[in-house]
């Protein structure tokens, strides 16, 4: 039994996937259908994520970074009995770029979630991601539309204005482009959208839990759930990432 399964920060006993048991057999069957030749986790937080896959796929290698002392510490001590976990403590993008060489070889799938606080690396992550031949890359914490899965919200720093945008396809397409996949199933409370990337991959997710989406069709399902929800005194509207060229 790993020693720390509660996280005092933010009052969660162990979980997965937000709990999100459609989300966990997708996870699982990307893995078992393109067979990636290392699993790769920007955010380790307590290892939670990496031990999932560790027990689920114990011939899988596994390099994930935690930039934080103590959740650096406490993950290292949860996953100390897996001996295909890599773990380095470090800023994701120096982790990433290190390991390029690795990356080169073969599939390698990237679980990108380093979304604690601010400056959020996740574009340059994404830019890194780009770079390769062939990849599976999955985002955590994904904003998307109809149905509706809740993402983060990344706050820059200054001299950023201290603008805010949300975690979706916007913030990201410049680097991995404007088609991806989403969750396409009903979401239900504490669940969370995920984006999928691919590059050089024969890959379609299972329709039940998948759908193909572009940022065009995303703006529009934006725009028309904010055009019902505008005048709800509690629902923030974020702009759109400048990066992605559009307004809306």
């Amino acid at each position: 039994m790993a020693p720390h399964m509660f996280d005092p920060r933010t009052q969660n006993n162990y979980i997965v996937w937000h709990n999100d048991e459609k989300l966990e057999a997708f996870i699982r069957q990307i893995i078992e259908t393109t067979k990636p030749d290392r699993w790769v986790e920007t955010g380790t937080h307590m290892g939670w994520t990496s031990m999932w896959v560790a027990k689920n796929f114990p011939k899988l290698p596994i390099f994930t970074v935690e930039i934080d002392n103590e959740y650096f510490r406490k993950s290292c001590e949860n996953l100390a009995e897996f001996p295909q976990v890599t773990i380095r403590q470090d800023a994701s993008p120096n982790f990433l770029q290190k390991l390029m060489p690795l990356f080169r070889e073969g599939l390698t799938m990237f679980w990108l979630d380093a979304h604690w606080w601010p400056p959020v690396p996740l574009r340059e992550e994404c830019r890194i991601v780009a770079a390769l031949d062939k990849y599976v890359c999955l985002i955590d914490d994904f904003s998307v539309w109809q149905p509706d899965f809740s993402g983060d919200t990344f706050f820059t720093l200054p001299p950023c204005n201290g603008d805010a945008y949300l975690n979706d396809i916007s913030y990201v397409s410049s680097e991995l482009g404007e088609k991806y996949w989403r969750p396409c199933y009903e979401s239900k409370p504490g669940y969370k959208g995920v984006g999928l990337f691919t590059k050089g991959v024969p890959y379609s997710p299972p329709p039940e839990y998948m759908r193909a989406e572009s940022l065009g069709e995303f703006i529009s399902l934006r725009g028309m759930s904010i055009e019902k929800r505008k005048n709800e005194p509690d629902f923030p509207i974020y702009p759109l990432h400048p990066s992605c060229g559009r307004t809306g």
